[in-house]
């Protein structure tokens, strides 16, 4: 199906992601936790007159997401920093190797969360020459490749699969990872900013559960 608005916007150089890579495989938690809550474990007291046992670092807390609702687990995945700590960084990215989970140690999710992945092609129409004074011109339009449903975590790395797809010709791509209802073609941005590079790189995106999403611009946007 083919249904997409046209838009004209003009050419301008955009940063590059970086690429994690790595593994990713549903394994139940090793320790149980209250649900939506950030679960603490805690040794038992030692028995009086008893032999000490030796110490044992209490595992990192972990917040057990089954049960949540998609609101709660989108507002839970969008706050999840990181391990890195970097401000605003976050534990689930969607780059050029794909969905990538990196969240950090204290509020990791106790199970795998799911993640639906969108992915669009984005056809690209030059429609006027530029200038000394004008950029060229161009319009583009949407059309569906396909969703597809992925578990992330609770292990560090790459989600088998979910890389975004190459642009041809004067196609490029936009991928968008989100929970809930399916992203329409009208959430899909309106002032589109291509670029020189087949390198991926971030776009907004409407919608509540939209998590990440990203752009891959045709591989000669000069030609079309």
């Amino acid at each position: 199906m083919r249904n997409a608005g046209k838009f004209s916007v003009p050419v301008v150089a955009a940063a590059v992601l970086l690429t994690v890579s790595g593994c990713s495989k549903d394994e139940p938690a090793a320790q149980q936790a209250s649900p939506s809550e950030l679960a603490h474990y805690t040794a038992a007291p030692a028995t009086a007159g008893a032999t000490p046992s030796p110490t044992k670092t209490s595992p990192a807390p972990c917040v057990k997401t089954r049960g949540m609702s998609v609101a709660q687990l989108t507002d839970y995945l969008k706050e999840l920093r990181s391990g890195s700590g970097e401000y605003r960084s976050k534990g689930l990215t969607l780059d050029s190797s794909g969905l990538n989970f990196t969240p950090e140690a204290i509020r990791r999710p106790c199970e795998a969360v799911p993640v639906k992945l969108a992915r669009y092609w984005v056809d690209i129409k030059k429609t006027r020459e530029g200038t000394a004074v004008t950029p060229d011109r161009y319009e583009y339009d949407y059309s569906l490749i396909g969703f597809t449903s992925y578990k992330a975590g609770p292990q560090d790395g790459r989600v088998p699969d979910s890389a975004p797809p190459s642009g041809n010709g004067c196609q490029g791509t936009i991928s968008v990872a989100y929970l809930g209802e399916d992203v329409p073609l009208s959430a899909l941005p309106s002032n589109l900013e291509l670029n020189g590079t087949t390198a991926p790189v971030p776009v907004d995106v409407d919608g509540d559960g939209v998590l990440s999403a990203i752009y891959v611009s045709p591989v000669d946007v000069e030609s079309c």
